[in-house]
């Protein structure tokens, strides 16, 4: 709430009292005037300069007391190039895997003589 009525214009729906007891004046003094005639006399238009013109002026949306500035600094990035390099022909490579094992390194049975 506090950043909402401080950092935007919602403080200026406080002020819609000060609007009822503005329209009720000017209805008092001519009864026939309606709250769009009344609205539109006070938001349409050009600023008039009247005998009531300070009460006009503390009217919601008239003017803006606060001033919220805020200023944001950017360092845009250089832009990213890539360079694609064309595929290099890729020559294919077969390995041979040779399962079988060379009956010389078959041991025929665990118990072997002794060999020079």
């Amino acid at each position: 709430m506090v950043y909402l009525f401080g950092a935007t214009d919602a403080y200026q729906l406080l002020k819609i009292p000060a609007l009822i007891n503005h329209f009720m004046l000017h209805r008092s003094e001519n009864p026939d005037i309606t709250f769009a005639q009344f609205f539109k006399m006070h938001y349409n238009g050009k600023i008039t300069v009247d005998a009531d013109f300070e009460k006009d002026m503390q009217l919601p949306f008239k003017t803006h007391e606060t001033e919220c500035c805020t200023g944001i600094a950017t360092v845009l990035p250089a832009p990213i190039q890539v360079k694609i390099k064309d595929a290099e022909p890729v020559s294919p490579e077969y390995n041979i895997i040779n399962d079988a094992v060379p009956v010389y390194l078959i041991p025929s049975s665990i118990f072997q003589p002794p060999k020079v």
